[in-house]
C-alpha cells in the first residue's frame, strides 16, 4: 500500500508476531511489519514478540522495531474522494459500534446485508484501523478501495493474508485462446 523504510542494521530475516486482544497473529517478516506501522496496524504500543509463546513487548521497547516508520513525504495523507467497499461479518455485539464508526468516515450506502458503499477521504487503511477497533474476535471485514486500487481487511488470520497478496498484487493467469 505504502512506500516504508527500514531502520538502518535492520535484520531483514527477522520474523514478528502481533498480539491483538491475546491473540497471536504471525510469524512476519521485517519488511511486513514495516508495512504494517505505516499503515498503522501495529503501533508504538502494540505487543510484539519475536516467538508465538512471547515474551510480549511493545513495539516502541523493540530495539530492531524502533526505527520502522512511514516515509516523510506526505505518505497517506489522502485528499481525493474515494469510492469504497465495505464487507463485514460481525457475529459478536459488536454492529452498533461498528455502523456508528462507519457512519462518521463518509456517506453510507448498504447495498447489501453486510455489504456498504462508503464515499469518503480516508484510505482503506485508515477505514480498517478505525473500524477494526470497534469489533471483537471472530468478526471480520474487508475494505475495498475501488478509486484508489487498495485493498485492507482485518481478522481473517495469517494463511488468507499471505493468499490476498499473492492474488491482489500478482500476475493475471494467463486464459487460453481458441
Amino acid at each position: 500500500m505504502t512506500d516504508v523504510a527500514l531502520p538502518p542494521k535492520a535484520d531483514a530475516t527477522a520474523k514478528w508476531w502481533v498480539q491483538v486482544r491475546g491473540k497471536a497473529f504471525g510469524p512476519y517478516p521485517l519488511d511486513q511489519m514495516a508495512r504494517f506501522v505505516a499503515e498503522g496496524r501495529v503501533r508504538p504500543t502494540t505487543p510484539v514478540a519475536d516467538c508465538r509463546e512471547g515474551p510480549w513487548n511493545q513495539a516502541r521497547r523493540v530495539l530492531a522495531l524502533r526505527g520502522l516508520r512511514a516515509p516523510a513525504a506526505g505518505g497517506d495523507a489522502q485528499t481525493e474522494v474515494a469510492n469504497v467497499f465495505v464487507h463485514a461479518e460481525i457475529v459478536s455485539y459488536s454492529w452498533n459500534a461498528f455502523m456508528a464508526a462507519l457512519h462518521t468516515m463518509g456517506a453510507v450506502c448498504e447495498m447489501a446485508p453486510g455489504l456498504w458503499l462508503l464515499r469518503t477521504r480516508f484510505s482503506a487503511g485508515v477505514i480498517r484501523n478505525t473500524l477494526s477497533q470497534t469489533l471483537e474476535g471472530r468478526d471480520r471485514f474487508v475494505v475495498i478501495d475501488a478509486t484508489r486500487d487498495r485493498l485492507a481487511w482485518f481478522n481473517f488470520g495469517p494463511e488468507i493474508d499471505s493468499r490476498i497478496g499473492k492474488i491482489w498484487n500478482g500476475p493475471l493467469r494467463e486464459e487460453k485462446t481458441s
